[in-house]
């Protein structure tokens, strides 16, 4: 079975009708007893017109995610599930620009295992993940307000909507191989499906759950990381324009689609406030050389384990000493993080980029649960993450396993024990699915759908690069407009069309 019986959450329907009065002019309440250090409940439950507002307060940890606020936010979205008042969620902060999330309570997740708590451990993780498909498969649009630090579990509570608003104030990172964990709440299963650039065979989600590298807001909108870009002063103006949408108003523009018009209502509102524009001077994190060594050295397709990665970037030559040097750099980077963590990472990707959405998230539940065990000792998360987050060691862990794991160690950690019995918890939606819905509909296109457009349609161009561009900018409704399309075209022919008689993606 898929899913064991779990006994229900706590009935917190009638909670939702006692106000806070925590802003004026919001019907605010709170559902569970988990309080931040101001003595204010963790998670706060707003009413904004036909919008509900789920806005992490957990300041002092920068809203990290520990068992009681998941468990919260998991039976309110339940509840708000079942209810026909209720057009979209936002997820948001109390402390943007700050963060929007910077994890889950990983320090206290180590310290309970070295203290031999291990099920207090897997209760947190079960109630995350459970959190995260919820999330992926909710009914209704989820818009989530990545106005700050956006890592770790912030990721997993922002990634699987379909309207990831990014700010200049973003950073976003997945860093679990500084800590001797994976990247989890099915990430490895978003990253393949929505990145923009360098995507192919997964090579810049593999490249971005090993190195960890951090990305601003702009970053992370160009490579679809975040589907939309909104300063944050423009927030608060979002926010209410967002709870005024009447999923019933006539408006001859969504006539001819019905079953998506609210989602169309809410980019509309969206991109009505993508303005200011990006920086004057702002350039895309990755030169065309650094993208060519990501998509070769990177490729899922021609990987084992990490030996493969670490001798593509060793050998890596083009000729360009640019690309040289990022590829030397990036093989030193990964040669102080966790080598199992690593082979970890990479056999997840291979797994959930063509697995469905709640069987990737119980692959990532089975393999938390055998990294807080540790049955087979060949995981060394509890001592890293303690040495980093609670000792705060300034210095890269020393690893002990210095050598990859041999393919019978790396199954163990993705198999399930009867002596840790583990199961993603139930929902009212009870769906799934192997490709989101809706993101790539409202985000910037990918290099497959760029490349299908131009192998269907301009074959015989004359002026590719303009007439592609003039499509996505001009004439495709979902990129009408929309900030980064040219510099995205831009992009992807530049480096993958420097011969004009090519007509195919190389």
């Amino acid at each position: 079975m898929w899913r064991s019986s779990v006994k229900k959450l706590p009935n917190y329907k009638a909670s939702l009708l006692q106000p806070l009065k925590r802003q004026a002019g919001l019907s605010t309440t709170t559902i569970n007893s988990n309080m931040n250090a101001a003595n204010e409940p963790a998670v706060l439950y707003q009413v904004k017109d036909t919008a509900r507002l789920v806005v992490l307060n957990r300041p002092e940890k920068l809203n990290a995610l520990n068992s009681p606020m998941c468990k919260s936010m998991f039976d309110t979205l339940n509840e708000y599930s079942k209810s026909d008042l209720i057009n979209l969620i936002i997820i948001k902060s109390s402390n943007a620009p700050r963060s929007l999330c910077a994890g889950g309570d990983v320090a206290t997740v180590a310290k309970s295992n070295l203290a031999g708590n291990f099920k207090e451990s897997t209760d947190v993780f079960t109630a995350e993940y459970s959190l995260n498909y919820l999330l992926a498969t909710f009914n209704k649009p989820i818009v989530s307000f990545m106005d700050g630090i956006t890592m770790g579990g912030g990721v997993g509570v922002s990634i699987h909507s379909p309207f990831r608003v990014a700010s200049e104030f973003t950073k976003w990172a997945m860093p679990e191989m500084d800590i001797g964990f994976f990247p989890d709440v099915g990430t490895t299963f978003a990253l393949p499906r929505i990145l923009t650039l360098a995507n192919s065979n997964s090579q810049m989600a593999l490249y971005i759950c090993l190195t960890g590298d951090v990305f601003s807001g702009e970053d992370a909108y160009i490579l679809g990381l975040a589907s939309h870009y909104v300063s944050h002063d423009n927030m608060a103006r979002l926010e209410t324009r967002l709870g005024e949408i009447n999923s019933f108003h006539r408006d001859s523009r969504y006539s001819e689609n019905q079953g998506g018009a609210l989602y169309d209502m809410i980019n509309d509102s969206i991109e009505e406030y993508s303005e200011p524009r990006f920086p004057s001077d702002y350039k895309f994190k990755f030169s065309d050389d650094q993208l060519a060594v990501i998509e070769k050295c990177f490729n899922i397709d021609n990987i084992t384990s990490i030996e493969d990665i670490l001798h593509n970037l060793k050998t890596f030559d083009n000729g360009s000493v640019e690309a040289k040097k990022f590829a030397t750099q990036v093989e030193e980077k990964l040669r102080t993080k966790s080598l199992t963590s690593m082979d970890v990472a990479i056999k997840s990707i291979q797994e959930n980029s063509k697995d469905h959405i709640e069987s990737a998230l119980r692959r990532d539940l089975y393999v938390a649960g055998n990294m807080c065990y540790d049955q087979s000792g060949i995981s060394e998360f509890s001592n890293a993450a303690k040495f980093k987050l609670v000792d705060k060691g300034k210095t890269p862990y020393s690893w002990k396993h210095t050598t990859p794991l041999n393919k019978s160690e790396l199954n163990s950690l993705f198999s399930t024990k009867p002596s840790i019995p583990l199961s993603l918890w139930s929902n009212n939606i009870n769906v799934t699915w192997k490709h989101y819905p809706h993101h790539l509909k409202y985000q910037l296109p990918t290099e497959r759908i760029i490349e299908a457009y131009i192998n269907r349609t301009l074959k015989d161009s004359k002026n590719l690069e303009q007439d592609t561009i003039n499509y996505f900018l001009n004439y495709k409704e979902s990129t009408k407009d929309k900030l980064g399309v040219k510099l995205l075209c831009h992009n992807v022919l530049r480096r993958k069309f420097q011969n004009p008689a090519n007509q195919k993606l190389e």
